[in-house]
């Protein structure tokens, strides 16, 4: 099994992060140690929030309020079906990324937004759960380096790298990634949670601009703690 920290892993880990950023940076923020994920503001999900149903048993809880990326531009999440909110039986096509769900909120003038992208991975999930502190740790200076240049093909500019850590969804371990960017508007935070299970990666993507952190913040934080992997085998 390979190492974590072998060069040739930090490729295959790090090689996406470009495609992934082309689409959330486009559209449209601390301390290291200050995870965008540590306050913890309660909010009500049977009034706010609406339950979406992605692919591998996953699923998370997104703010009814908030209008589809690529729809109208008139229709909101709450307006959608709820069929439409299940997005469970999708399938990836041989060697494609999909992106799954995109949504900004409201109103139009301020900024907030979701991702969630699906690819096949080769990616095994042994090495993410037995590697080490340092050895993550050491991986975060090769993800900032492919991060910043990224950012800067998108005409874009890499404010501070808060650093790369693992989680866990159940069973599953995943890397969180953050950072603070440039915006047309000002700086904006950006996390993208990285899920690595049954052979595929699940991304969810979630950013808003640091001026508005006060209203964006608490919704982001809701948003990233329901996810959620139902069928956790």
């Amino acid at each position: 099994m390979r190492r974590f920290t072998d060069r040739a892993f930090v490729f295959l880990v790090g090689s996406s992060l470009a495609i992934y950023l082309s689409v959330s940076s486009v559209s449209s923020q601390g301390q290291p140690s200050s995870s965008l994920l540590q306050q913890d503001q309660r909010l009500s999900s049977d009034s706010n929030f609406a339950k979406l149903k992605l692919p591998l048993g996953v699923s998370v809880e997104v703010p009814k309020n908030w209008w589809i990326f690529d729809s109208d531009g008139n229709s909101t999440i709450e307006t959608f079906a709820e069929a439409t909110m299940n997005l469970s039986g999708i399938e990836i096509p041989n060697g494609k990324q999909i992106t799954l769900f995109r949504a900004n909120s409201m109103p139009r003038t301020t900024y907030a937004g979701i991702a969630i992208k699906l690819r096949e991975s080769e990616l095994d999930p042994r090495i993410l759960k037995s590697a080490s502190i340092e050895e993550i740790n050491q991986f975060s200076s090769d993800i900032k380096q492919m991060t910043q240049e990224a950012l800067s093909a998108a005409d874009l500019e890499l404010i501070e790298f808060y650093g790369v850590r693992r989680e866990f969804v159940g069973s599953h371990p995943a890397l969180v990634i953050e950072y603070k960017r440039s915006g047309q508007k000002g700086a904006v935070i950006v996390q993208i949670t990285r899920l690595f299970l049954r052979g595929k990666e699940m991304v969810l993507d979630l950013s808003y601009r640091e001026s508005e952190a006060k209203i964006w913040k608490p919704i982001v934080l809701y948003i990233r703690k329901s996810l959620s992997v139902v069928l956790d085998k």
